[in-house]
């Protein structure tokens, strides 16, 4: 599942939270090593494109904050 349809299932389970998760990638879908992760709430309002956004917004944060630790990494321990 990806895109709308992941926040689709999470709104239609009645989940009160979501999340991003950053990864090793590996040849099977989501299963590298675990990088970084950050919880996101849903709110009762919330619609497939308003949590989406907010997953979004997430995700890009936590991207560059996890490159940032891995060059940081990198940089003292050449």
């Amino acid at each position: 599942m990806m895109g709308l349809e992941v926040h689709r299932s999470v709104l239609d389970a009645g989940d009160v939270e979501t999340g991003v998760t950053i990864h090793d990638v590996t040849a099977e879908l989501d299963a590298g090593p675990i990088l970084a992760q950050v919880r996101v709430p849903v709110s009762p309002s919330d619609d497939p494109d308003t949590l989406g956004a907010r997953v979004l917004a997430e995700e890009h944060r936590l991207l560059v904050a996890t490159l940032r630790g891995l060059d940081a990494d990198t940089q003292s321990h050449p």
